[in-house]
């Protein structure tokens, strides 16, 4: 009975959308604090060109894909 209950549990498409949803929020949310502080660090540098939030976008992009990735080969073995 208990296989049963996991076979089901895995198949569930809400679940599928709920993690997958969840996954995408979180690497949202990476990519606007690298955004957001990147901003806040040329408003304190002052300086003409946003380095640092290009930088920082740049780098926290390609640190929520790696996290995605990491993330995506856990969940599905």
């Amino acid at each position: 009975m208990l296989m049963k209950d996991k076979k089901k549990d895995k198949k569930n498409p809400l679940k599928f959308y709920a993690i997958y949803s969840a996954l995408a929020f979180q690497m949202g949310l990476i990519i606007l604090a690298g955004a957001f502080g990147g901003r806040e660090l040329d408003k304190w540098v002052n300086w003409k060109f946003p380095v640092f939030t290009l930088l920082l976008t740049i780098l926290a992009v390609v640190l929520a894909v790696i996290y995605g990735i990491r993330d995506l080969f856990k969940n599905n073995p």
